[in-house]
């Protein structure tokens, strides 16, 4: 989904309405990291509404670090749990798919090493006209990272036996006045070519392109009001100069942090200044674990939830 860099400027000036946000740099979190990746935080309130959160740097052209994908097989763990499980200099955890407790596996698409891991899960939705349920095949969105260390945001979809990886131009019509429509091909989805990521996390619905607020959550099927409402959120993103940001925002602690919607948080990674910006799975699962450190208070009582799926930021010894 890569083209031409906006202007920031010309970005700044298409936001809607959003109170600034003011960040400092999270000095309990800075010990121990390079240089070339840093921890910033907020307790500014967001259009009126107590907020809290973190968003963490880090610039993909330093040759020493590493992004990886790890998934749990079959289980879930804390972020804590994947951090001791790896090995060298480990600098972050984050959380990422969206995940079924029936069987914990990832509903999104995970790669690593350019192997995939998980594709995209189809939705499953009761027939309104029917007993039966439908099947639909969205699109949803991706954020991959490759050799050249770059970074891009797409909507992806895996196709064939070998499950090769296809970025789509645009997402792709899953359903039409209620019906679902074919799963993606190349034959029947405009555009569609090869994505070869070294390693990819999916989530959705993307928020931010070229450089301005753009939520493609309808073409996602992600409409529902878990997901526009305010809530704890993971998102990540990337600015035109290969700086990865991602953002983890508090929410459900009255009165401290009370989240942020899916508008609110594409104009937060607009003002970051990102190119392109993915949503992932939220509420409890919204964790960033920084060498051996929370940043946001995880939503769960139990404190962070377990995942079947992380990517994990490490640093060349």
């Amino acid at each position: 989904m890569k083209t031409l860099l906006p202007l920031l400027f010309s970005a700044l000036l298409s936001l809607p309405s959003l109170a600034q946000v003011n960040w400092t740099l999270s000095q309990p979190h800075q010990t121990g990291l390079p240089s070339s990746v840093k921890v910033f935080t907020t307790s500014d309130s967001l259009d009126g509404k107590p907020f809290r959160a973190y968003y963490l740097e880090a610039d993909l052209k330093d040759p020493k670090l590493e992004i990886v994908a790890r998934v749990g097989n079959g289980q879930r763990f804390t972020h804590k749990q994947y951090y001791e499980q790896e090995t060298g200099n480990v600098l972050a955890v984050v959380n990422t798919t969206f995940f079924s407790f029936a069987d914990n596996s990832n509903l999104n698409l995970v790669i690593n090493k350019g192997k995939v891991l998980a594709t995209q899960a189809p939705v499953r939705r009761k027939n309104p006209n029917g007993p039966d349920t439908l099947t639909y095949y969205p699109t949803t969105g991706v954020i991959g990272f490759f050799r050249n260390r770059t970074a891009d945001v797409a909507w992806a979809y895996n196709v064939g036996k070998k499950k090769k990886t296809m970025e789509l131009a645009a997402p792709y019509a899953a359903g039409t006045n209620g019906q679902p429509a074919p799963a993606p091909s190349k034959r029947i989805a405009k555009h569609m070519k090869r994505w070869k990521p070294q390693t990819a996390v999916g989530g959705g619905p993307v928020l931010v392109q070229d450089g301005k607020v753009k939520i493609t959550a309808e073409e996602e099927m992600r409409a529902g009001a878990s997901f526009v409402g305010p809530n704890p959120r993971t998102v990540m993103g990337y600015t035109p100069d290969q700086k990865l940001i991602i953002l983890m925002v508090e929410g459900r602690n009255k009165g401290v942090a009370e989240g942020a919607s899916l508008d609110q948080l594409a104009q937060l990674m607009v003002r970051l200044g990102c190119q392109e910006a993915v949503n992932l799975d939220g509420g409890g699962s919204s964790a960033l674990y920084v060498k051996g450190k929370d940043t946001i208070k995880p939503s769960d009582k139990e404190g962070q939830r377990p995942v079947p799926a992380v990517l994990v930021l490490k640093y060349k010894e």
